[in-house]
């Protein structure tokens, strides 16, 4: 154990990464000696920088979301999602693995001048793999994600079309039935019915007049392209989760409305 890295777990996070990912970043020719990153001025600085630190919580978030068990890839989920905030969380990942007794301190178990070599990708993910198997073993995290799996919101996801985001709102506003509630809800599928469309704008409109203005002003925004938390803060709720809400009973009265 060496305890001159004590307290240097980000650095070690760093070491972990494969070559062809580093090469991605700036902090490419970063030494493989970490003696070296922590006694030459110009790598320490490197090391203590707010980019070092960015860029290990983006590249960590990536490596880890394919172990989490959530549908689809990050890049299809917004930052208000709560397994995306969970996978950039990157000082819990570092905790875990000082918790299975990965310290810095024992990781960097070398003389000065010694270099550390690359992981390969298959190392590095068999590790992450131990990881989260231990973090997840020692948690309630599998039913933490059940419950947020089954309560979703519109703001979880990113706002470019995608597969989860889709079944998410055919989930919530049943629009696989035969009424085109996804005219409302701006997910765009191509039509082969267009009277019956024509037909469902006709009625959506007059839903709509029927709402009163809150909630009206709240469907213009949403056809508008606004967020829930940039019509929240439009229109004065305390966070969008009001606003979700609204959308929620906003769909559910329409399916009511057009019932025969």
């Amino acid at each position: 154990m060496n305890m001159r890295f004590r307290g240097h777990d980000q650095l070690m996070m760093f070491y972990l990464l494969p070559e062809d990912i580093v090469a991605r970043t700036e902090l490419v020719g970063f030494p493989r000696d970490p003696y070296k990153a922590l006694e030459d001025p110009k790598w320490r600085k490197a090391y203590e920088s707010d980019y070092f630190q960015l860029a290990l919580t983006d590249t960590w978030a990536w490596l880890v979301w394919d172990h989490l068990g959530i549908r689809g890839g990050m890049e299809q989920y917004s930052g208000y999602d709560p397994f995306w905030r969970l996978a950039h969380a990157y000082s819990l990942w570092m905790r875990v693995f000082r918790l299975m007794g990965m310290g810095a301190e024992t990781y960097f178990n070398l003389e000065p001048g010694d270099m550390l070599r690359f992981l390969s990708r298959e190392e590095l993910d068999d590790l992450i793999h131990l990881m989260i198997s231990y973090w997840i073993s020692n948690t309630g995290f599998r039913l933490w994600r059940e419950v947020v799996q089954e309560h979703r919101c519109h703001e979880d996801y990113d706002t470019r079309r995608s597969n989860v985001k889709t079944d998410f709102h055919r989930s919530w506003y049943h629009t696989r039935s035969r009424i085109k509630v996804l005219d409302f809800i701006q997910v765009e599928e191509p039509s082969y019915y267009p009277q019956e469309t024509i037909e469902s704008r006709i009625d959506m409109e007059r839903f709509i007049k029927r709402l009163d203005d809150k909630n009206q002003q709240i469907v213009k925004l949403l056809f508008a392209g606004y967020t829930q938390a940039e019509i929240a803060k439009q229109l004065g709720f305390a966070n969008h989760s009001g606003v979700c809400k609204r959308i929620k009973k906003i769909g559910a009265g329409f399916l009511e409305y057009m019932k025969p």
